[in-house]
């Protein structure tokens, strides 16, 4: 019972009904194979039905922590250690059956545990155990395998999609450019801010034709032209619009997806800024996090009335790609909060990749 992002909501976060019933079957099964032999004897039926249930429910309850380590706390560790780390977990599970048997044999007028219970039962049950957690990992294997296979095919329609992009966007690329740098040459001298508006929107255009062949580009490449971005919506807004790009430092060569970032900008900018009648300010930083990136996007806009998860499922895209290409490329996801005083707050983690050579815009 993996919990796969985007999952919809059970009894527990994360697990859905069919996998809860799925779970408790799998006990109540093997509850029965297991006492088949008593009622092969001819025991009183009520009697057997009453202990199975008990005995099912004990060991259920017994493995919810096992379950909750192998498969929830330390789901990223390597299957060979977590195979050698069910020798402890397998003594949690007995020795919690006990314990719940030593409370419920004096409650219901039964002979309390003893040392020789505890030792002829630890072979049938280390052996259920073994296969009830045989099957789990069987389970989670082939549910990670279809994980995966999805995975696979939404990254190769993603690809599809950006190479007709590519496509589309490689025809006539330098009639536009001409255009631009025409216009920006009839510009008299005096009017010397339209030339650089210009000049700024030719880079853009520029960058937007460079990554439709380059999927991934070096930070401070992108922080580059989400700089331009902004000094061009500056110009717009006015004194309206204030920004600052956080200091690379040593983080500029740490490789990204191109254009992850133009979404979360442009959303902070058209919901947050543009409708807030004093504007606001757009912050974008990076920071080191052990072995990731964080990336954030704040500002200090309008902010958003609603619940803030539901702006992942309003109409724009923009928010919902960003999201879906983090969880396809890393298994991460955009988190969003609330700013103080006003505005809201998106960032995100991803494994730092090092830049190697110079394979930017300048070549």
């Amino acid at each position: 019972m993996s919990n796969p992002p985007g999952n919809k909501k059970g009894l527990v976060p994360g697990v859905s009904w069919q996998e809860i019933v799925a779970f408790l079957s799998l006990f109540v099964i093997m509850s029965l194979l297991y006492g088949f032999p008593d009622l092969i004897r001819g025991r009183g039926s009520w009697h057997y039905a009453r202990e199975t249930a008990v005995d099912c429910l004990f060991m259920f309850i017994s493995c919810v922590s096992p379950w909750w380590l192998h498969f929830r706390k330390l789901a990223h560790w390597p299957l060979k250690k977590r195979f050698w780390f069910h020798l402890p977990t397998s003594l949690i599970y007995y020795f919690s059956w006990i314990g719940l048997y030593a409370v419920y044999n004096p409650l219901t007028g039964k002979a309390s545990i003893t040392g020789n219970n505890v030792l002829v039962n630890i072979g049938p049950n280390l052996l259920f155990y073994v296969q009830i957690f045989s099957f789990l990992h069987i389970y989670h294997f082939f549910r990670e395998r279809e994980r995966q296979l999805k995975k696979e095919k939404e990254l190769s329609s993603l690809a599809y999609n950006s190479e007709i992009n590519a496509l589309k966007a490689q025809i006539q690329p330098h009639f536009l450019f001409n255009t631009l740098n025409s216009i920006s040459a009839s510009v008299p001298p005096e009017q010397e801010t339209t030339r650089e508006l210009i000049a700024k929107l030719a880079d853009t255009f520029r960058y937007a034709l460079y990554v439709t062949q380059h999927e991934w580009v070096p930070l401070y490449e992108e922080a580059a032209f989400i700089n331009t971005i902004l000094e061009l919506e500056n110009k717009r807004f006015g004194k309206r619009l204030q920004f600052e790009i956080g200091c690379l430092k040593e983080t500029g060569n740490i490789i990204v997806p191109s254009m992850l970032l133009q979404p979360l900008v442009e959303n902070a900018i058209r919901h947050g800024i543009a409708p807030n009648l004093n504007g606001g300010r757009i912050t974008v930083g990076f920071e080191r996090a052990d072995s990731k990136l964080k990336v954030t996007v704040s500002d200090t806009g309008k902010g958003y009335a609603g619940e803030v998860q539901e702006m992942l499922s309003a109409k724009g895209v923009g928010l919902r790609n960003a999201r879906q290409r983090l969880e396809l490329l890393f298994n991460e996801t955009l988190y969003i909060e609330r700013n103080h005083p006003t505005g809201m707050i998106f960032y995100f983690y991803i494994p730092i990749q090092h830049h190697v050579g110079n394979n930017g815009l300048n070549n």
